[in-house]
């Protein structure tokens, strides 16, 4: 799996842009409460999980319709796919409300796994959409190539 390949520059993407600044606002109010001397809320954590896995679910939902309908030609498969898709949407909307009515009636240990199940989705998600596809860089790169010859590195 590539996922551990620090040679590629899609695994360095993932965990550097992705999972490191992107959780930022989960480790940094921990990290700020640490050094300031003041108590962590961990109350606030699935919360913070939450808001880190609706940009990712979401932009995962969307780029693997871009990308089924790119792939795809069989009209069938990309209805069975569509339909996926919308599937997976519910289960996120349903993951955010159980997580904030949750959080709001005080539990924390319910909604920290239902934040961490969203958080795992959406991190598989992004993952799966960028697999097999070159960066945009990549990609950028060798469509100038194409229109401006070999000359462009």
């Amino acid at each position: 799996m590539d996922l551990f390949n620090f040679k590629l520059l899609k695994t360095k993407y993932f965990w550097i842009a992705v999972v490191i600044i992107g959780t930022a606002g989960i480790w940094l109010p921990v990290l700020l409460s640490l050094l300031l001397g003041e108590p962590i809320q961990t109350d606030e954590i699935p919360i913070n999980l939450t808001t880190f896995y609706i940009s990712i679910y979401f932009a995962g939902c969307v780029d693997t319709i871009f990308r089924n309908i790119d792939l795809l030609e069989n009209k069938y498969e990309l209805k069975s796919k569509l339909v996926s898709i919308i599937g997976l949407i519910l289960l996120f909307i349903l993951l955010i409300i159980a997580t904030i009515w949750l959080k709001i009636e005080k539990h924390f240990v319910i909604p920290l796994i239902l934040s961490l199940i969203g958080s795992l989705i959406g991190l598989k998600l992004w993952w799966d959409n960028y697999q097999e596809e070159p960066t945009y860089s990549e990609f950028i790169r060798g469509e100038s190539k194409e229109k401006h010859g070999k000359k462009w590195k």
